[in-house]
């Protein structure tokens, strides 16, 4: 983890951090003890049968895949290329107080885009590394019920502590988590309301 003091002009560069193995251990998977979190929120609702063309659901994946998941004023993404691909990395930048930031880093070691029995995901999963406050996975997808049409987006993740500092300061890491996963179901809201809206007006000015 680095620290960015923004009032001294310093910025976030990936290549600080490309270089970085995964958090040790990480790749075995959660172990006995790991926190487990799962955030989920129902955002929008299309028409039943596959995502529609520039719809939510699109609209959705769109936002996942370019890392554009939590509100700028609280996280920003740093990223070579969207959509995200396995094996980049990705620079997270958390805004942790006026003229400093702290930046950290997670490698994609899955994307999906799939239809699965009566559901169609769409995603990625990324793993800490090195430096990380939390050792650990998150998953971070959009999903549609092709029954009903219903569009739910979600954070599922496992986590341990990754630093002697975030061991010290327990309670606040898991407030900043919690915060953050109820921030992001927030964005993901708002971006599903708004095409909700924009695909309704489309439909709208076809019937007229």
């Amino acid at each position: 983890m680095r620290v960015i003091w923004r009032f001294l002009g310093q910025r976030p560069y990936l290549n600080d951090l490309e270089r970085l193995p995964l958090s040790p251990g990480v790749e075995n998977g959660p172990r006995h003890g790991d926190r487990r979190d799962c955030y989920e929120r129902v955002v929008a609702e299309e028409s039943p049968g596959e995502p529609e063309r520039n719809g939510p659901y699109e609209r959705l994946a769109q936002a996942i895949n370019h890392y554009n998941i939590f509100p700028q004023w609280m996280v920003k993404g740093v990223i070579r290329r969207a959509p995200l691909q396995v094996g980049d990395t990705v620079g997270i930048v958390y805004h942790f107080m006026p003229g400093a930031d702290l930046f950290f880093s997670a490698r994609v070691v899955a994307c999906f885009d799939k239809r699965e029995a009566r559901t169609w995901r769409t995603g990625f999963t990324y793993q800490t590394m090195t430096g990380h406050p939390e050792l650990g996975e998150e998953t971070f997808m959009v999903e549609k019920d092709l029954a009903s049409g219903r569009i739910t987006v979600s954070m599922r993740s496992w986590s341990r502590f990754g630093l002697w500092l975030t061991r010290l300061a327990y309670p606040y890491a898991r407030w900043v988590q919690a915060r953050a996963g109820r921030a992001a179901l927030d964005q993901l809201a708002m971006v599903g309301a708004s095409a909700q809206g924009k695909s309704s007006c489309l439909l709208e000015s076809r019937s007229k």
